[in-house]
């Protein structure tokens, strides 16, 4: 067998199958996103345990085309119409994101004993890679950054929807979209289409989560407009929540259980900090929007657009807002990260 083959069978296939296994464990007790969350903890314990996870470019970005495909079907009329209270919330994020940053940055150098670099690119919230670039031309621990920055993103998605829901802040499960028939095939095919085609196009422009976003947009037109009414079969979405797990968990990719154990304390800490400035911040425009809790929560927690959007999309909380308001946070993040880094850390130097 060729070693290409042993390799795909060893880093993708056997993870898939453990994921699989840890979603099944979740769906049968009951729990949130059961199907992503099982998967992400299994294979994130396996890959702490030194087994290497990895999923193939191609198979992540098809994913990704998916799960947009899916968020946008859940746009209708009424979602254009609240449109108009999105400005207020994403103002929100102006005071939120250096919120989070201060929040953090302070207890990892105060308690922690990080040095102020690697603090301060260790609690920017989302846009790993973008944050990880920008780290590596630091003084910044960019280990230390990348161990916090991932379990954070893991805590989020195995524990948030169980929070939410025990809040009584979840939505109710979003029921199957009516399933193809021969009547509807070419209802599926235009969809299908389409959305590859508007995702696969953001990505090429290098649009932040751009294989989700443009399946989303493309997707929410077709499905807001009526043109389609038939959504992804379910036991593709479900494939598609463990391959997610497996995308997540790979970040932990050569972590040893001895780092992990050094930067534990400092991970969980950041992401406790950071989601109590999150509700704080999100509660507070909740209040004065009149939008629910939940979804404002959802849209402010300091994960990635795809994640967070696909976690909306299962607890039913409204993923075109979720999925709007993260990507304005990532292009901020971008367009600002450069110069806050200068102010807070100084200009860069060498050596």
């Amino acid at each position: 067998m060729p070693a290409s083959v042993l390799d795909f069978l060893r880093t993708f296939a056997l993870p898939g199958l453990v994921g699989a296994v840890g979603g099944w464990i979740f769906a049968r007790l009951g729990l949130p996103a059961a199907w992503m969350s099982g998967a992400l903890v299994a294979t994130t314990v396996m890959a702490l345990a030194g087994f290497r996870v990895a999923v193939p470019t191609p198979i992540a970005t098809a994913i990704f085309l998916l799960f947009g495909t899916i968020m946008g079907s859940a746009v209708t009329p009424n979602t254009l119409r609240l449109m108009m209270t999105w400005p207020v919330s994403m103002a929100g994020l102006a005071i939120l994101v250096p919120a989070i940053i201060g929040g953090i940055t302070l207890y990892l150098q105060r308690v922690e004993r990080l040095d102020r670099n690697t603090a301060f690119f260790a609690s920017i919230p989302g846009a790993l890679s973008y944050v990880m670039a920008m780290t590596l031309a630091s003084r910044a621990d960019t280990r230390a950054v990348a161990v916090i920055q991932s379990f954070r993103l893991v805590l989020l998605v195995a524990a948030l929807p169980g929070l939410l829901t025990l809040a009584g802040l979840g939505g109710i499960p979003m029921p199957p979209a009516p399933a193809a028939t021969a009547d509807t095939a070419g209802e599926l095919l235009l969809l299908a289409v389409l959305s590859a085609s508007c995702g696969l196009g953001m990505e090429r422009l290098r649009v932040p989560g751009g294989a989700t976003v443009g399946a989303m947009l493309a997707s929410a037109v077709l499905h807001g407009t009526g043109l389609v009414t038939v959504g992804v079969p379910e036991p593709l979405m479900t494939i598609g929540f463990i391959i997610i797990g497996l995308i997540i968990a790979a970040r932990f990719a050569g972590t040893s259980l001895v780092e992990l154990r050094q930067l534990l304390r400092a991970s969980v800490g950041a992401f406790v900090v950071g989601v109590a400035v999150t509700l704080v911040v999100a509660l507070a425009v909740a209040l004065i929007t009149g939008l629910p809790a939940g979804k404002v929560i959802l849209a402010y927690a300091p994960g990635g657009i795809e994640a967070m959007a696909i976690l909306a999309f299962v607890l039913d909380m409204d993923p075109a807002f979720v999925g709007a308001h993260h990507l304005v946070r990532f292009v901020g993040i971008a367009l600002l990260l450069p110069l806050a880094a200068r102010i807070v850390l100084g200009p860069a130097r060498d050596g």
